[in-house]
């Protein structure tokens, strides 16, 4: 499905990238981390399935119509996020609870370059199906095991979710003010997102690498690990220094203290100015809004020679000329007209001046149990294996 908008879209060109042309990936993943690695790869020309089950549906799917919604509204499709992490795949729909289903399953499996997952440790063990057997079974296949506290370690089995990866990262213990109080909860999935894009490099890696040794692996990524990259700075300072970081407040690393700026009539949190250097180094007029814009004070203080810049709410980046001009978004139309058009958001880089086209929504539930499953057994063996609930 291409961008129903592109006669009216500003920004670069839309195109299919095709470099992972001929590569299969299965993945049985929820949330964001593991689904937007495939979804990244599937942009990229691989073919993605997501192995979804009914009974335990993605959290991005487990959604109930809001009181707004109209009759019928399919909330368990239109959440954003489910689009955001998901859009360009292929969906089936398998019981892995049962002999069919696991049959179908390593049916995939044997096709595929790429296996990506991100439950908690020892789901694969529950099912007879160890990555060690799948290893041994398929020596050419890449699997990428995405969790919050990785493979191994006292916490290997725990859940984890975005503030406590974070908090475990270091990174929370860096939000706070000057005096040392330590504030934290960004309340953002940092540690999911920067998650997604240390997988995609690390199985294009390993796909690189097969090509010399013939021989797949098991990448074992923790999100909290990954995440902790973030504090870089601290950790470096605290290695040179060894006093331990804290909350610098509105501060630059270097001690550069900024000053935020907001206009008294604001209501909705989105008249916000970020300006370098302290408050007392800023005049009356400056610092009082009043009747002036935010674009007329922005401009008073770069021609003041103050480093400035307004701070933005995600509505207002997504709606931003520069973003724009950068095909921030791509409006794509969803199969169901109840849920319409959705826009969501590019992969963040361009090709050649072109920009990979986000191929289609995220997949109905199980839309391609047909499509994808008959490559292995007949419609009618199908049908069979749906009435004996191998397909839930």
């Amino acid at each position: 499905m291409s961008d129903v908008r592109d006669a009216e879209r500003i920004g670069p060109p839309l195109t299919d990238i095709e470099w992972l042309d001929g590569v299969n990936v299965v993945e049985v993943t929820t949330a964001v981390s593991a689904p937007l690695v495939g979804r990244v790869l599937a942009e990229l020309g691989a073919e993605v399935v997501k192995v979804e089950s009914r009974a335990k549906p993605d959290v991005n799917r487990a959604r109930l119509p809001r009181p707004t919604d109209p009759e019928g509204f399919p909330a368990d499709e239109a959440f954003q996020l489910l689009h955001e992490a998901s859009s360009s795949k292929r969906s089936v729909t398998l019981n892995l609870k049962t002999e069919a289903g696991r049959g179908l399953f390593l049916d995939l499996l044997g096709d595929a370059d790429v296996f990506i997952e991100n439950f908690v440790p020892g789901w694969l063990d529950r099912l007879g199906l160890t990555v060690a057997d799948l290893r041994a079974r398929f020596p050419r296949l890449v699997i990428l095991s995405a969790s919050g506290y990785g493979q191994t370690g006292p916490l290997r089995t725990q859940r984890s979710y975005a503030p406590v990866m974070s908090a475990l990262a270091g990174v929370e213990g860096l939000i706070g003010y000057d005096d040392g109080d330590v504030l934290g909860c960004s309340a953002l999935a940092l540690a999911d997102l920067n998650c997604s894009f240390y997988g995609v490099a690390l199985v294009s890696a390993a796909l690189r690498g097969r090509e010399d040794t013939g021989q797949g692996c098991h990448i074992d990524l923790s999100q909290i690990e990954a995440a902790s990259t973030l504090a870089g700075e601290a950790f470096a300072e605290y290695g040179v220094t060894g006093t331990p970081p804290g909350p610098r407040g509105n501060a630059d690393p270097d001690g550069r203290p900024w000053t935020l700026i907001r206009d008294p009539g604001d209501r909705d949190g989105s008249g916000w100015i970020a300006a370098a250097g302290a408050t007392d180094g800023l005049g009356a007029e400056d610092l009082s809004r009043g009747s002036v814009s935010r674009d007329e004070l922005l401009a008073r203080l770069t021609a003041r020679g103050v480093e400035t810049s307004p701070v933005l709410t995600p509505d207002q980046v997504a709606a931003d000329p520069a973003s724009a001009a950068r095909g921030f978004t791509q409006t794509i139309a969803h199969p169901n007209a109840l849920v319409g058009d959705l826009h969501i958001t590019s992969v963040p880089w361009r090709l050649d001046g072109r920009l990979p086209r986000v191929r289609s929504v995220a997949p109905l539930l199980g839309s391609d149990n047909s499509a994808v499953l008959t490559r292995y057994v007949t419609d009618e063996t199908l049908q069979g294996f749906d009435e004996e609930g191998a397909l839930r």
